[in-house]
């Protein structure tokens, strides 16, 4: 509509320049008046605002779609058409159609209070504030990635129009997780339980979103803030959880040892039960025993059973010589 009004105002400007060039102006010059006319055949003007008009309606002919874009049609009569306009050229009703683009490539809407955050990640709302199931305010810094659906961008213009953050994304965003933060504990969101907790604002955020045409990719649970007071209860808290941690392990290790030592025990009684056994049923065995036990220089030998062992005293002074 815009574009046909843009021509009817060109139109109607170059149609004032013709009557002011077909206009007689006069002039006083020694008590006479002068008409003058224009320069230019009337026949010339009218070509060139015909081809000024030719080029106008060329140009508006065209719609140009840029890459990771989808551009809808409005039409005067029909209203915002069904079918959605690819990256690449195309062509519409001059004036009687308008194109409007739509980016489809993942965008961000990020809820922080950091403003080099938003420089990075795009669109920007404050942190956002959540009870907890215990009865703790938490601030929360979320980023919430998304894209329009291709296939329904044209019902997104027309239920939504072109502000479906502000409309959409951002207010069920905030509900949603606000709604899962409250299931949770304080000391859940900031621990073990925080990945699930996200899994379900996902799970609950994506059907709301696609009913409206916008695809969510992914819940992005950036920073969990506590107050100043509950932060310190939960780092004493941890810190007493890993020393009952330590304290158990510790308690585990010594029972271990101590079966362990059992154990050996036990295996060196059988051992020396086993050996007495054998000796009372082989007392030859002492004997051998014993000289095993000697030094590898002392000689010996067999001697009948009734006969004391004799050991070389002469050898072993000798011995003792040579070592001093």
């Amino acid at each position: 509509m815009s574009d046909f009004i843009i021509l009817i105002a060109i139109i109607i400007a170059i149609f004032v320049v013709i009557n002011k060039f077909q206009k007689k102006f006069m002039s006083s010059q020694n008590n006479e008046a002068i008409e003058i006319k224009p320069k230019l055949p009337k026949n010339f003007l009218i070509g060139i605002i015909v081809g000024i008009i030719a080029l106008i309606l060329i140009f508006n002919s065209f719609v140009v779609v840029s890459g990771g874009h989808i551009a809808c049609i409005y039409d005067i009569g029909r209203g915002i058409l069904e079918k959605n306009l690819l990256p690449g050229l195309h062509l519409k009703i001059p004036f009687w159609q308008t194109a409007k683009e739509f980016n489809t490539r993942t965008q961000a809407f990020t809820m922080s209070s950091s403003e080099e955050n938003a420089m990075i990640l795009g669109e920007k709302d404050d942190s956002m504030e959540a009870p907890t199931s215990d009865g703790q305010q938490v601030t929360i810094d979320v980023t919430v990635l998304f894209h329009l659906d291709s296939n329904k961008v044209n019902e997104l213009w027309q239920n939504i129009g072109e502000d479906y953050v502000q409309k959409i994304v951002k207010p069920i965003s905030r509900s949603q997780i606000r709604i899962v933060i409250s299931r949770y504990t304080a000391i859940d969101i900031y621990s073990e339980k925080r990945a699930e907790a996200v899994k379900k604002m996902t799970e609950e955020i994506k059907p709301m979103f696609a009913e409206k045409g916008i695809i969510l990719e992914e819940v992005l649970l950036r920073k969990v803030t506590f107050t100043p007071e509950y932060a310190k209860s939960i780092e004493e808290k941890q810190i007493a959880e890993q020393r009952i941690k330590k304290a158990k392990y510790d308690l585990e290790r010594i029972e271990v040892e101590k079966k362990q030592k059992i154990v050996t025990a036990q295996g060196e009684a059988e051992s020396i039960r086993l050996k007495g056994e054998m000796l009372r049923a082989n007392p030859q065995t002492i004997q051998y025993e014993f000289v095993q036990k000697m030094a590898e220089n002392v000689k010996w030998g067999f001697l009948p059973a009734s006969s004391l062992p004799m050991i070389d005293l002469k050898s072993l002074s000798l011995e003792e010589a040579k070592v001093k």
